[in-house]
């Protein structure tokens, strides 16, 4: 028999109750993706958490009632643990459309995943502007950097005559490293969260 049967079987013959081991049977279905280690850590640790969260409870049909509630239902809980695995690979990537996608699927799943996918949408948003007016720059000279009375703008300025190039011959590198910057700070700190 191998390790993981034996801790299933272990775990069945405490838990004793045929609606944790069904949640958790349908949840391995689910989980199809993950490696077989994965799978058997990530069910051990539910059921250890069920049964944790169960034991001594006056009323044990409504304490696994109420813990599996919490839980949300198989189908919710695989979708937390792949979104959690995609952020996990997108936080080792430089991969823009990865990170976008994992924030896509974390914003599914509520208010702090909705927050990251707006963030990266509009770090990448800008640093993809900035790289548009880098390469602009030496077919329309006028873009630059401008400051004017209550604006700061990267572009062609509307009225030049009341505005100031700031970087000059500067604007090309100085905005090449900035657009690096914002890509790779949004690339990072979504993942972080």
């Amino acid at each position: 028999m191998t390790r993981s049967a034996q801790v299933a079987a272990q775990f069945r013959a405490q838990s004793g109750d045929s609606r944790i081991d069904s949640y958790l049977s349908r949840l391995e279905e689910l989980l199809a993706d993950m490696t077989p280690d994965e799978k058997e850590d990530t069910l051990c640790e539910i059921r250890a958490h069920i049964l944790d969260s169960t034991a001594g409870a006056a009323d044990h049909a409504a304490a696994v009632d109420r813990v599996l509630r919490l839980l949300g239902t198989p189908e919710e809980l695989a979708a937390r643990y792949g979104t959690e695995r995609m952020l996990t690979r997108a936080a080792g990537s430089f991969s823009p459309w990865l990170l976008l996608r994992t924030c896509w699927r974390w914003a599914m799943l509520g208010v702090k995943g909705t927050l990251a996918f707006l963030f990266a949408v509009f770090g990448y948003g800008v640093a993809l502007a900035l790289t548009i007016a880098i390469f602009l720059k030496p077919f329309v000279p006028t873009v630059g950097l401008w400051l004017g009375p209550r604006t700061l703008q990267v572009g062609t300025p509307s009225n030049p005559e009341v505005m100031r190039e700031l970087l000059g011959q500067w604007f090309v590198p100085v905005m090449a490293v900035a657009a690096c910057a914002i890509a790779v700070g949004t690339t990072h700190v979504p993942c972080a969260g």
